[in-house]
C-alpha cells in the first residue's frame, strides 16, 4: 500500500483518557473527545494495512479487484455513532483470518474508548434521536462488535460467517435488527433488501435484466482533518459505498445530506457516482 504523508506513529500519538472524571462533560467536550477517538482509529486503520506484506494485501484486496482505502471503516464507525445506520458490516470477504487480527488490534480499542464517552454522556435520547433519520449527538450509547457465528448467506454473499457487525445496545432498532437478521444462529438467509434496511442503503440491488442495465455504484469519499485543521490524508478514501438504480438518484440526494453530518468529527465528505454503463448504453 502506498503510504501518504501521514503520522504513522498512529494510535499512541492521539492517545487520551476517556476516563472516569466526576465533573460533567459538556456536548462540545463529548464531540471533541470522539473526534479524537475517530481519528485514533483512522491512525490504527493506516497503520495496520501498511504493515500487511504483500500476499497479505493481495488477499484483502481480492486479488486487486478493491483498493486497500476501501478497506477503512472509520466513516461506518461514525456513521453508526450518528444514528444514521443502525449498524455496519466490518469484513474482509478476501482474508477473514487477517480479519480476526484487525477487529482485535483496531477496533476493540477503538469501541473502548468510544464506550467510555457513550457512558459519560448524559443527555437522555429524545424522540428525534430514536429515529434513524436522525443524526443528534452526543447521546448515550454502548457499541458492540460481534461475530457473525451461524451459516449466513444472502443473494450476493455466498456466506458471511467469521464477518462482524457493529451496533449500538442501546439503540433499540440496532440491536433487534443485527439479533434478528446477523446473529440468529438459526437463520441462514438474509435478503438484500433487508440488508439495505439494517445497512440504511437508499437504493436497492436489480431484479431483472433491464434493472441490470440501470445499476449506478455510488461511493461516499471522505478526508479527515487533524487538530490542527490538516488534512491526515492526501487523498480522498472511501467512507461506504453501495449500488442504486438510475431511477432511485433522487433517493441518494436526500440520503447525502443526512450524511454530511459526519462533518461534526472533522470529516468531510463528497458524492461519487459512476454512470459508465448507461451512458455507453446510450452511446450503443
Amino acid at each position: 500500500m502506498q503510504s501518504p504523508s501521514r503520522s504513522t506513529n498512529g494510535p499512541t500519538s492521539c492517545n487520551i483518557n476517556c476516563g472516569s472524571s466526576s465533573l460533567p462533560v459538556s456536548d462540545q467536550d463529548i464531540i471533541r473527545r470522539t473526534t479524537r477517538v475517530l481519528r485514533q482509529l483512522y491512525l490504527r486503520e493506516t497503520h495496520w494495512l501498511s504493515a500487511r506484506t504483500p500476499d497479505q494485501s493481495l488477499l484483502l484486496s481480492q486479488q486487486g479487484q478493491l483498493s486497500l482505502t476501501e478497506q477503512l471503516h472509520y466513516g461506518e464507525v461514525a456513521f453508526v455513532l450518528l444514528r444514521l445506520k443502525p449498524c455496519a458490516i466490518i469484513d474482509f470477504a478476501g482474508d477473514r483470518i487477517q480479519l480476526a487480527d484487525y477487529i482485535s488490534a483496531v477496533i476493540e480499542p477503538t469501541i473502548r474508548d468510544l464506550n467510555a464517552l457513550g457512558a459519560a454522556t448524559k443527555t437522555p435520547p429524545t424522540a428525534a434521536a430514536t429515529d434513524s433519520n436522525s443524526a443528534l449527538y452526543p447521546r448515550p450509547f454502548q457499541l458492540t462488535c460481534s461475530r457473525i457465528n451461524g451459516q449466513l448467506a444472502s443473494p450476493e454473499v455466498a456466506t458471511w460467517t467469521g464477518a462482524y457487525v457493529l451496533y449500538d445496545e442501546l439503540w433499540t432498532d440496532s440491536a433487534d435488527w443485527v439479533r434478528a437478521n446477523l446473529l440468529d444462529p438459526l437463520r441462514t438467509t438474509v435478503s438484500e433488501d433487508a440488508l439495505a434496511k439494517g445497512l440504511d442503503y437508499p437504493g436497492s440491488l436489480p431484479t431483472n435484466n433491464e434493472d441490470m442495465m440501470t445499476i449506478v455504484p455510488v461511493s461516499y469519499l471522505g478526508r479527515m482533518k487533524n487538530e490542527c485543521g490538516e488534512w491526515m490524508s492526501d487523498r480522498w478514501e472511501c467512507l461506504t459505498s453501495f449500488v442504486v438504480l438510475h431511477r432511485q438518484l433522487h433517493q441518494v440526494a436526500l440520503h447525502r445530506i443526512r450524511y454530511e453530518a459526519v462533518k461534526i468529527f472533522d470529516i468531510e465528505m463528497q458524492v461519487t457516482m459512476d454512470t459508465s454503463l448507461i451512458e455507453d448504453l446510450r452511446v450503443d
